[in-house]
């Protein structure tokens, strides 16, 4: 579904990416992992065709993201939803209307029936009733507004969600919450799912496949299994203190 090939970008004589190569498999979750300044966010920007590379290619759902601009690029995100790190909602808006959004964008002339039917169906995913559709996002959780966050990305039946740090500064059972969300959107609607994360605890729950990025190469790739076997000096630090925890 995703096909990154031989990634480089610098910026000026900083090289931030170097030759990055991996593949998300349909129907799959695959976490990026690594530390601050890794790159893993200039990768995923890359992704949804925000950057674009210095060489290499990026592909996704058959299409050649990395060379495409303007009403292309526009109509090519479309395969697209997107949970941001502080879930990004819309103040002013009700829950209905934030999940509504991403429809109303696409597609202005939906009934309103339908409409709501839509943002109901996406809500029930993610373990949220009809109840919270006139709340306000001050009023909800931390929890709760990153499943509204889900919601509004599932809304729209995106073929891929890309989540963008989904844990940082949760607490471990908002946290726990967090992945399981994840792990239900992709059971429940066979979403393929790219996740950047530093959390390591998270990462190796969600993940059927995952990267440890390191001054911008992949330390190590595989099944979590796998990146836990490693024999990169770095991998085995960033993964030690973690794991002599368990």
């Amino acid at each position: 579904m995703i096909r990154i090939d031989g990634l480089w970008k610098a910026f000026g004589d900083k090289e931030v990416l170097k030759g990055i190569t991996l593949d998300v498999e349909e129907g799959t979750t695959f976490v990026v992992l690594g530390a601050s300044g890794s790159g893993k966010t200039v990768l995923l920007k890359h992704v949804i065709g925000l950057l674009k590379p210095d060489r290499g290619t990026v592909t996704v759902d058959g299409m050649a993201i990395s060379t495409l601009s303007g009403r292309e690029l526009t109509e090519a995100r479309g395969v697209f939803g997107m949970v941001f790190q502080g879930s990004a909602l819309f103040d002013s808006m009700t829950v209905f209307d934030n999940v509504a959004f991403p429809v109303r964008e696409r597609e202005r002339r939906i009934p309103h029936d339908e409409l709501l039917a839509r943002v109901i169906e996406s809500l029930r995913v993610v373990d949220l009733g009809e109840d919270v559709l006139d709340e306000w996002p001050a009023q909800l959780s931390g929890g709760m507004r990153k499943r509204v966050s889900l919601a509004r990305a599932l809304v729209a039946n995106p073929k891929i969600v890309l989540y963008d740090e989904p844990t940082t500064g949760l607490d471990p059972i908002t946290t726990n919450s967090v992945d399981s969300m994840i792990i239900q959107a992709k059971e429940r609607r066979g979403v393929t799912s790219m996740v950047i994360s530093h959390d390591i605890a998270s990462a190796f729950r969600v993940a059927d496949r995952l990267a440890v990025l390191y001054d911008g190469r992949i330390a190590a790739q595989g099944t979590p299994e796998e990146v836990r076997r490693s024999d990169d000096p770095y991998v085995q630090r960033f993964l030690s203190l973690w794991f002599e925890k368990q």
